[in-house]
C-alpha cells in the first residue's frame, strides 16, 4: 500500500487533516473513511498510520484517514463534525466508515446523523466502539470494569472530557447512539467487540437495536483480547485472527 499524499479539507471549524492511502493494484469498488480511537484526546494521523496502510492492503480499497480535532480543547459535537465535513469532502459513492474505539463513537454517530440524507454511507465497522452502553446497566462495565488497557472509570473520563463541565448529555444520539430511539436508516453494521473489554457489550445492544428495526447488521465478539486488541495484531494469533475480521468485514460491507 502506498501513503499517497496528506492535505486538509475546508471544515466548519477550520482545515481538517487527512492523510490518503492508495493500494498497488487500486480497486475503485470502495473508499473506506477511517477515525482513530485515543478517548477523544489522543490519537493522530501518525498513530494509526501501520494500522491504516495494513487495513488498505488488506482491502484492496483506498482509505482516508481523519485526524478530527481533540477534547479537551474542542467539544462534542466538534469531532463529529469535522468527520462529517471529511466526508462531504471525500464523497465517493459506496464509501464504508471504520472507527475503532472513540472512533468507532463517531462514526456510529455520523451514521445516525446522516441516516435520512440523500448521500450516506454504505457501511459501518465499528472496533470495540464506545456507544452508551454505560448509561445502562450492562455486564460488561461489571466483569470487566478492571480490564488490561481500558476500565469503566477510564471511559467515564472519556465521556466527561468531551462535554462542558464534564457532563454528558442526557438524549443526544449523536454522542452516544445507543440513546436513540429510532434507527431506520443506519447502513449496514459490523460490530467487532473484545470479550474482556468494558465496552463489549455496546455492540452486542447496538447490533441488537439495528435488527429490531430491519438493518442488516452483526456482531462478532472476539475471545481472548482485550481493548485495542489491533496493536497487537503482529504479536498475538488471536489478536492477528481479529484484525483479519476487521479486514473481512470491510469487503464484506463494500460488496453488498
Amino acid at each position: 500500500c502506498i501513503r499517497d499524499r496528506d492535505s486538509a479539507v475546508d471544515g466548519r471549524h477550520g482545515p481538517v487533516p487527512v492523510r490518503r492511502y492508495r493500494p498497488e493494484q487500486t480497486d475503485e469498488q470502495a473508499l473506506v473513511m477511517f477515525f482513530h480511537g485515543g478517548g477523544f484526546i489522543l490519537g493522530s494521523l501518525d498513530t494509526h498510520d501501520d494500522i491504516c496502510a495494513e487495513l488498505c492492503a488488506a482491502t484492496g480499497f483506498e482509505l482516508v484517514s481523519v485526524n478530527y480535532r481533540h477534547a479537551p480543547e474542542f467539544l462534542h459535537p466538534v469531532q463529529l463534525d469535522d468527520v462529517e465535513d471529511a466526508l462531504r469532502a471525500c464523497w465517493r459513492d459506496n464509501l464504508i466508515l471504520i472507527g475503532i474505539s472513540a472512533g468507532g463513537n463517531l462514526a456510529a454517530g455520523l451514521s445516525h446523523r446522516l441516516r435520512r440524507a440523500s448521500r450516506k454511507p454504505a457501511g459501518q465497522v465499528l472496533v470495540y466502539p464506545s456507544l452508551g452502553g454505560d448509561c445502562f446497566d450492562l455486564e460488561s462495565y461489571r466483569v470487566n470494569a478492571e480490564a488490561p488497557l481500558l476500565t469503566t472509570e477510564d471511559i467515564r473520563f472519556y465521556r466527561g472530557v468531551r462535554c462542558p463541565d464534564g457532563v454528558p448529555p442526557k438524549d443526544d444520539p449523536e454522542f452516544y447512539p445507543l440513546l436513540a430511539d429510532d434507527f431506520s436508516g443506519i447502513p449496514p453494521t459490523i460490530a467487532i467487540s473484545a470479550d474482556v473489554d468494558p465496552l463489549r457489550d455496546d455492540s452486542e445492544v447496538y447490533v441488537g437495536k439495528l435488527r429490531a428495526a430491519g438493518i442488516a447488521a452483526k456482531w462478532i465478539n472476539e475471545p481472548g483480547t482485550v481493548h485495542d486488541f489491533v496493536r497487537a495484531r503482529h504479536l498475538s494469533r488471536r489478536a492477528g485472527e481479529a484484525f483479519d475480521h476487521i479486514c473481512a468485514a470491510i469487503t464484506e460491507l463494500a460488496g453488498q
